[in-house]
């Protein structure tokens, strides 16, 4: 080990290539003195469905922005009060740039509103165009990520250039169109969407692996003899930690004091993280799931059927499955996708689109949080509780949406459990400093769903961000107009793109009506 090196530093041994944590006595001088060159990362945790009509409770009339003091969490997002400081809640921001219409319920609204949350971009008019019958087309424009990815430059390079990740155990219907649009909300190119993994060994084995190719061999050791012995390791359920144990014990040797517990304490959380991942992992039905290892997950495969899957509790030969632990795994492995630095891109989606998952998982506490009495056994099936009672309307009352029906409580305890593992995450974040802040200061995390409520409509979409490195407000709920004097969807992914990254995107998205980008002014520092 030499000082100067960067972040990007391995352990290696027996065929593994672990990525460490960031260590001030590796880190070169000016990564020290908090000087640019800091990680940016970008963050987005998406969830289907819409909202209930709790979410805007403590919502500004239109128009306004509350701060500090003013502006009060809603019941469903109480969980990120420990963030609050670090968080901007955008309203009256709507995804119906496809259309000339007044009128953004446009079905198939599932899978058509997921296709775009990320692009858009109407990817039904893109087949039609094409001349293409739209239950078999897949398009769509490139998603914001990986546009991030493609033009933020070398300095942010990282061996997995971006993570997909999810928790849909339980595929839904496909609204008559392409798996894709349900299940993927990254797409590298407009024919190549990038499928999510929900197993957390397939993610453990791509964030172990990810240094491989570029990382120097094993001293004495080809490739071939290392593919060997992880394949050994494997067989014999052999820890990773094991294998580069002579090389951490080498490391510690050679850093500060507080650098070997960083060391100490990641390699006890990643042994952790491994013993649930092969747990959890145990529970899921590999047919229905995937377990190959990925690197850059591919182009999203057809499915062998829908509606196959898992619900909570279903039995399998390892026992039953988890719903809220498979959650909180795959939080660890993707904050130690982060901590580690293998990636700085990742899109998580807590949930398929249209949703057949029952959420038996939801505790008392989160439940009571929204006034659900306790049932033990419950499902909550999300769909249906979608589309159980509740209604937002389109006129002004107050300044605000009026509420024509209350939201049913079964909806606003799945929306607040979702948020719940999404502050959890945040939290985790904001736990690992970095440089004169943490992690979370040095990201864009965005917490939102593809369509604003039980309706379908396309507007009002429910949107948190979080840190933003100074760049946005923070501790902020911003609402822009009502429909027809609302902003678009697309102006806050080409913000973030060129206030953040400063990538000089000139236009992102679809405006059927012609209307250029223009930078969300009210969110900005």
């Amino acid at each position: 080990m030499k000082r100067g090196m960067t972040r990007r530093n391995l352990l290696r041994g027996a065929g593994v290539c672990l990525a460490l944590p960031f260590l001030e006595s590796l880190a070169p001088r000016r990564a020290r003195a908090g000087e640019p060159g800091t990680p940016k990362r970008f963050l987005l945790c998406a969830f289907p469905n819409g909202a209930p009509h709790h979410w805007w409770e403590t919502a500004p009339a239109f128009g306004k922005t509350l701060t500090g003091a003013d502006f009060k969490l809603p019941r469903v997002l109480e969980h990120f009060a420990p963030v609050k400081s670090k968080m901007l809640m955008i309203s009256r921001l709507g995804n119906h740039t496809w259309s000339k219409e007044q009128n953004a319920f446009l079905e198939p609204s599932h899978s058509r509103c997921m296709a775009a949350l990320s692009t858009c971009v109407d990817a039904d008019e893109l087949g039609r165009a094409a001349g293409q019958d739209l239950g078999e087309w897949v398009g769509n424009g490139v998603s914001v990520d990986q546009l991030i990815v493609q033009k933020a430059g070398p300095e942010q390079a990282t061996r997995i250039p971006s993570l997909q990740t999810g928790l849909g155990v339980k595929p839904g219907f496909f609204d008559g169109r392409s798996y894709a649009y349900n299940q993927a909300v990254s797409w590298k190119s407009p024919r190549e969407p990038l499928k999510r993994s929900v197993n957390p060994k397939a993610v453990f084995d791509a964030l172990i692996n990810a240094g491989a190719a570029s990382a120097p061999s094993v001293p004495g050791q080809t490739d071939e003899q290392a593919r060997i012995e992880a394949e050994r390791r494997a067989a014999t359920e052999k820890s990773v930690i094991d294998a580069v144990l002579a090389d951490a014990n080498s490391l510690m040797r050679k850093v500060g004091t507080d650098d070997r517990k960083i060391v100490q304490q990641y390699l006890d959380a990643l042994r952790e993280t491994e013993k649930n991942v092969t747990r959890i992992q145990s529970t899921m039905t590999p047919s229905s799931l995937g377990c190959s290892p990925i690197g850059e997950p591919g182009v999203v495969p057809e499915p062998p059927g829908q509606q196959e899957g898992l619900n909570e509790n279903d039995s399998t030969e390892a026992g039953e499955y988890k719903h809220d632990d498979h959650a909180n795994v795959m939080i660890d492995l993707i904050v130690m996708a982060i901590q580690c630095d293998v990636t700085r891109v990742i899109t998580h989606m807590l949930d398929d689109a249209r949703s057949e998952f029952e959420y038996r998982c939801i505790p008392a506490d989160v439940r009571a949080k929204v006034g659900l009495e306790y049932r033990e056994g419950s499902s909550l099936h999300y769909h249906s509780c979608q589309h159980g009672p509740g209604n937002l309307g389109t006129t002004d009352e107050g300044g605000r949406y009026a509420v024509v029906e209350e939201s049913n409580l079964d909806f606003a305890a799945i929306n607040c459990w979702l948020g719940q593992k999404t502050a959890q995450l945040a939290q985790r974040l904001d736990a690992i400093p970095e440089g004169d802040g943490t992690v979370l200061d040095h990201s864009v995390m965005v917490y939102m769903s593809e369509m604003r409520t039980h309706d379908h409509d396309a507007y009002d979409l429910p949107i948190v961000l979080l840190g933003g490195d100074g760049v946005f407000l923070n501790d902020a709920h911003v609402a822009y107009g009502p429909l027809g004097q609302d902003r678009q969807l697309r102006d806050l992914w080409f913000t973030i793109m060129n206030q953040y990254y400063n990538l000089g995107v000139a236009s992102f998205g679809e405006d059927r009506r012609g209307v250029p980008n223009a930078l969300l002014e009210e969110i900005l520092r």
